[in-house]
């Protein structure tokens, strides 16, 4: 899958932009606070629905508009898709893929693949399992349609049983839909915990062989899923959700006197050990660069066997976080792998001079390909 064209109207600092991607490596580069994240933000967002920078799409609309609206084309399996995100101070937000409407931004997830790699990636290695969580969430959601229904029916069961749960203790009949709930949430949750699961094993597998060949073989990774149960990699989903059920049932008790759901895969993580030590405690930051680097690299080679091709890779301002050991390993990873770069210093890539490479200068709020540069005034 390639992104072809992006068309930016009254996003952010960019007034109307249209950019032309070629199908290898893009590197935007230009001085800081000139616009180059705010197109690898726009990208996400018509793969994800989401930013990962706000929760608020207020946020988006370049200053004095009224809102802004992306417009992404892109060949996925041979096929030319357009996806198509609005967004109005009055009418609030609207998505399209291929001109039919879509009823919510999630529909949009899985058309286009997308992996994210930035300084707050970091956060996935050192972070809460919070951040892990939503690693897990963004790649699952992307690749399984079952897994982001399973995941919100899950989440709107959460925060019913935390509203019975809170009112609870003053009428008793919600604290009677308890054990009701309880039987849904495990159901929901421990296919969660199967897929999550199986996706850690694939995950790790590649991580290893990217942790062996970025170390020259003198070190060793590991990623280990923690969640509600002990399992191994015979346990079935069934096991999951009759294992939920039951440690569900057996701390109601609790929940009820705390008024807090506080079993169940929402709790969930993944540690990731470097020869067989917490990332988040033992590493140095040399190391978690490592492993954030690794894990961004596995995460493609996953989504390539789940989809049969390669996701577009976003790299905001990371390779100056990187040694030329580092850079030289993730460049290599990128072979027939279409990549948009943002960086302040476009030396850092004359190694990569000889690959397929367009450059863009990014200047207050403008794209400008570096070969067109000197016929603008």
């Amino acid at each position: 899958m390639t992104i072809k064209s992006l068309e930016l109207l009254h996003f952010r600092n960019y007034d109307k932009q249209a950019i032309q991607f070629s199908d290898g490596i893009n590197i935007l580069y230009g001085q800081n606070a000139q616009g180059k994240t705010n197109v690898l933000e726009a990208l996400y967002i018509a793969a994800t629905g989401k930013s990962h920078r706000t929760n608020n799409y207020q946020d988006l609309i370049k200053h004095d508009e009224t809102g802004f609206e992306l417009i992404l084309n892109a060949v996925i399996s041979d096929r030319e898709t357009s996806i198509v995100i609005k967004y109005s101070k009055e009418k609030g937000r609207y998505a399209e893929i291929n001109g039919i409407k879509r009823n919510k931004l999630s529909d949009i997830l899985g058309t286009l693949n997308m992996i994210l790699f930035s300084p707050e990636t970091l956060e996935v290695v050192k972070g809460s399992p919070q951040m892990r969580r939503k690693f897990m969430d963004i790649l699952l959601c992307q690749i399984d349609r079952k897994y982001l229904h399973y995941l919100q029916q899950y989440n709107i069961l959460i925060k019913n049983k935390s509203i019975a749960l809170k009112k609870g203790r003053a009428e008793k009949k919600y604290e009677d839909v308890i054990p009701i709930w309880n039987d849904y949430i495990a159901n929901y949750g421990g296919k969660i915990a199967y897929i999550r699961m199986k996706t850690i094993e694939k995950l790790n597998y590649y991580m290893k062989q990217g942790i062996q060949k970025i170390t020259g073989g003198k070190e060793d990774s590991e990623l280990i899923y923690k969640t509600f149960c002990e399992f191994n990699g015979n346990t079935t989903e069934e096991n999951y959700v009759v294992a939920l059920k039951e440690k569900l049932k057996k701390g109601t008790e609790k929940e009820i006197q705390i008024a807090q759901c506080t079993i169940g895969i929402h709790r969930d993580d993944f540690e990731i050990l470097l020869n067989q030590n917490n990332s988040r405690q033992y590493c140095s930051q040399g190391q978690q660069r490592t492993l954030a680097l690794s894990l961004i690299l596995s995460e493609l080679l996953f989504i390539e066997e789940i989809k049969g091709e390669k996701p577009v890779l976003l790299l905001d301002d990371v390779m100056s976080e990187l040694d030329a050991k580092r850079q030289e390993f993730l460049v290599s990873g990128l072979y027939d792998v279409q990549t948009i770069i943002t960086t302040t210093d476009d030396v850092l890539f004359d190694s990569i001079r000889e690959k397929h490479v367009q450059r863009y200068l990014i200047e207050n709020g403008r794209v400008i390909p570096k070969n067109l540069t000197s016929q603008i005034n």
